[in-house]
């Protein structure tokens, strides 16, 4: 029988909604290096992430974390102390057992039908056959919290409220429209927040252009954003300019 870690009356406890806070995803893999590339890329890529190599640190975890998405390697190998370890399926099982109604996604070498069967049937909502390439698996995140209703990638900072899948910034008196450009900069510095970021490295990443480039285009943007963020360049909240270096998102989202 599996432990319900943390559960209070045999059901995971509530979780805060996912409109205040950026989605969580808990990932269940026993090879280290892979699980360290997957938190790497997606914590990268903007969500909180955590990891667990065996099924009770998933169950556990699962209780206090309060994933929007479980994705889960179904093949886990030998367990702490040369125990059988739990499989994807078990570790499935033992979440819809303990209350965990969030979606769950399976990553799998097997692609046979009656190996996927046997995952919808125990409640997993997706499968990734390997080998895949992370932009696919989120991608495949993404939707699966879609479909769960609520994949809209919100940050919150006080009275401002920054929504990139609606491309906009609200304030209490009012709601600022953000343009594609503007939108995926904003982004940008959302998933670099603490990082200084060159205006090479902006026009790099964000306009795929080649680095050396003169042009005020990012500084351009940047004050942009500012204006919508209500940010003051001389005492800033959101966006530091480092004079002769680039730039830098200081704020952290509350939550």
């Amino acid at each position: 029988m599996i432990a319900s870690h943390g559960r209070e009356h045999g059901v995971l406890s509530p979780r805060r909604p996912l409109e205040t806070r950026m989605a969580r995803i808990l990932f269940v893999e026993d090879e280290q290096p892979v699980l360290k590339r997957l938190l790497k890329y997606f914590e990268r890529e903007g969500f909180e992430v955590r990891g667990a190599r065996t099924g009770a640190e998933a169950l556990e975890l699962a209780a206090l974390f309060h994933p929007d998405v479980a994705v889960l390697d179904v093949m886990l190998h030998e367990g702490p102390g040369g125990m059988d370890a739990m499989d994807g399926y078990e570790i499935c099982r033992g979440l819809r057992e303990n209350g965990y109604e969030q979606p769950v996604l399976f990553l799998t070498a097997r692609s046979g039908e009656a190996d996927k069967l046997l995952g919808f049937e125990l409640g997993a909502d997706d499968y990734v056959t390997k080998p895949y390439s992370l932009p696919e698996l989120k991608a495949r995140v993404q939707a699966c919290l879609r479909r769960a209703g609520g994949a809209r990638r919100m940050y919150s900072f006080g009275e401002v409220q920054i929504d990139l899948d609606q491309y906009t910034i609200t304030h209490p008196d009012r709601v600022e429209r953000l343009s594609n450009r503007e939108r995926d900069l904003l982004e940008f510095f959302l998933k670099n927040r603490g990082r200084i970021l060159s205006r090479d490295e902006l026009l790099k990443r964000v306009w795929d252009y080649k680095a050396g480039i003169a042009t005020r285009t990012v500084d351009t943007h940047v004050l942009t954003v500012r204006k919508k963020l209500g940010d003051n360049a001389q005492n800033p909240r959101f966006i530091e300019t480092l004079h002769g270096v680039g730039y830098q998102f200081i704020a952290q989202p509350e939550g």
